[in-house]
């Protein structure tokens, strides 16, 4: 949809429709189809496009009252996934923890067999 900028003339019996002149007779410019399309154009901006992207902003759209909120929300949010990790690395090192005394047992375990089967097969042997 394109707007016309330049309004054509029409032939109308109103004054305010009708170019004033000068004493000379030359034309002189008229203010007001001006002020009539910039009084007009935020209502044919809202007419035409969606909510939220009309000519003037609406208060509770404002970025900045809505900063702090969004900005403790996030905060909050942050402390919040802060403390999961750190759970979770305590479980881990827990675990990791637990492991290792499971492996060091099933050395000990091994190297018993091991000590075990040696001896044996020196019985074996003789």
């Amino acid at each position: 949809m394109t707007l016309m900028m330049e309004e054509e003339p029409t032939p109308s019996t109103s004054e305010d429709d009708s170019p004033e002149t000068s004493q000379n007779g030359s034309e002189l410019p008229k203010e007001e189809p001006a002020q009539a399309f910039s009084s007009l154009l935020p209502k044919v901006l809202s007419a035409v496009l969606p909510p939220g992207l009309g000519a003037e902003p609406e208060p509770d759209s404002n970025p900045i009252q809505h900063n702090p909120p969004n900005l403790e929300r996030l905060q909050a949010e942050l402390r919040e996934l802060r403390d999961q990790f750190d759970k979770m690395k305590s479980q881990h090192n827990k675990e990791i923890k637990l492991l290792m005394s499971e492996l060091d047992e099933e050395k000990k375990i091994r190297l018993t067999l091991q000590m075990e089967i040696e001896r044996l097969k020196k019985r074996m042997s003789k």
